[in-house]
């Protein structure tokens, strides 16, 4: 039983002195230094379509074990936008024993837009009509493309079956959360299901402050089941558009048959 006992006491200390040989040895060999990034702007200025290249440019980086390991970095994250319109990219780099470092810095995108809407009927309809809005506005941004099922579009003035002039509030979000909106007039008119159809190129444009812009070159062709080849020079136009002035405003197109039947559509005009 002793000399058990004194076996078991060496077999303790044989084990114990060889952890201590692979803890020691493992702790002078094992890296516990983080790599260090480097980045020369705090913001740089990139294209929105910009590459994973193009957002590494002067960034660098370094560690004490495995010196440098510029080419180990990668974009970890690109943020949405913030208060300042600027977005933050977030790098990330990793060395030989996993130690992890990051760092950030702010993008500009030099030529980025927000979403744009675009109206592909007129927003004018008769009592008798069935209308359905969201058939008729669309959304594209310059990141998402097609971004129409996103849009959201409300009215706090809007009765059904009533004439009246009222407005809609569309709005839609990009995936950087951007937000655009726009406020359109929808008018609703007791004329006949078979009054005229004024068609027109466009029914939403963006302009530029003082850009002169011939209304009547929006014009296509009048429709009626009444009267045959109804001629765009009898299609009368008003508009109340200061191109001036940033605002919404609305252009007028109207026409009547020959049984005295009047078509009216809208082009509305978003200046600045």
């Amino acid at each position: 039983m002793k000399i058990l006992r004194v076996l078991i006491i060496l077999a303790f200390i044989v084990t114990s002195a060889l952890f201590g040989v692979f803890y020691v040895k493992e702790k002078m060999t094992t890296d516990n230094t983080i790599p260090v990034i480097t980045v020369e702007q705090e913001v740089i200025e990139v294209s929105f379509q910009a590459t994973d290249e193009e957002l590494l440019q002067g960034v660098t980086a370094y560690d004490e074990k495995d010196k440098d390991i510029t080419d180990k970095v990668i974009v970890e994250s690109v943020s949405k936008f913030l208060d300042d319109g600027m977005c933050k990219v977030v790098y990330a780099v990793c060395d030989s024993d996993n130690n992890v470092s990051n760092a950030s810095r702010k993008i500009k995108f030099k030529n980025y837009e927000p979403p744009k809407f675009s109206v592909h009927e007129s927003l004018c309809y008769s009592i008798y009509d069935k209308i359905n809005i969201s058939n008729a506005i669309k959304a594209k941004d310059c990141i998402d493309g097609d971004v129409s099922r996103s849009i959201i579009i409300t009215s706090e003035d809007f009765t059904g079956s009533v004439v009246g002039v009222f407005h809609i509030d569309v709005s839609v979000t990009n995936s950087k959360g951007d937000v655009a909106t726009i406020k359109l007039p929808l008018v609703i008119e007791d004329r006949s299901l078979v009054a005229p159809v004024i068609e027109l190129s466009e029914y939403l444009i963006y302009a530029k402050k003082g850009q002169e812009i011939d209304w009547r070159s929006f014009l296509v062709g009048v429709k009626s089941n009444v009267t045959a080849d109804i001629p765009l020079d009898s299609v009368r136009v008003e508009t109340n558009a200061n191109m001036s002035e940033e605002g919404i405003y609305s252009v007028h197109y109207y026409v009547t048959d020959s049984k005295g039947a009047q078509g009216h559509s809208i082009l509305n005009v978003v200046v600045g």
